[in-house]
């Protein structure tokens, strides 16, 4: 079976999440993206006005870094991806899938993965809080460097105006389910 390597920054990072969306995912590395940062620039479409999403974004300083994990996982379930990250919806802020991202570990190993990133726009809304709790424990998780859970910590978050939405109550029972459903109730920084 064919398999490739995906680069989870966001909400992806929680085990759970991606593994309840695309079975074959097993975590291989913990790396970093040289020259990136991440933030919840992208919007995200829903009935509400949006929330804010992970995104990455070149800063032009090699020494910044945007960490996250390596995915190995069936090539079957790609179109899964591509579908769940929206690349085929044409709105005004859409994740481009990059199939060339390269990686790398703290051991100098280096990895060509997909990834997904959005422009992110000037003055995003605030992700919900059930959204910044899978980037948070995920990070977690997979014990991305200190300095970066902090960093995904430090931004501000929202509740959900609509306690019955889908992504919203999966979000709640994988959170549940990796023991990290205490940071459903983190106040916003």
């Amino acid at each position: 079976m064919s398999t490739y390597f995906y680069f989870a920054y966001g909400s992806n990072l929680l085990n759970e999440r991606l593994q309840n969306r695309c079975p074959t995912a097993q975590p291989v590395a913990t790396a970093f993206a040289p020259g990136y940062n991440v933030n919840f620039g992208k919007i995200g479409h829903d009935d509400h006005g949006g929330s804010g999403k992970g995104t990455i974004f070149k800063t032009n300083n090699e020494s910044d870094r945007v960490y996250g994990v390596v995915y190995e996982m069936h090539m079957e379930e790609a179109t899964i991806l591509d579908r769940i990250e929206g690349i085929h919806l044409t709105l005004p802020t859409t994740y481009i899938r990059d199939a060339n991202f390269m990686v790398q570990t703290d051991q100098g190993q280096q990895f060509q993965t997909v990834t997904y990133i959005a422009d992110p726009d000037p003055t995003p809304p605030k992700p919900y809080t059930w959204y910044w709790a899978l980037c948070i424990s995920g990070a977690i998780q997979n014990d991305l460097p200190k300095s970066h859970q902090d960093h995904l910590a430090s931004f501000d978050h929202m509740p959900d105006p609509d306690p019955q939405r889908p992504g919203k109550l999966e979000a709640e029972m994988l959170l549940k389910k990796s023991g990290f459903d205490h940071l459903l109730t983190a106040e916003s920084a």
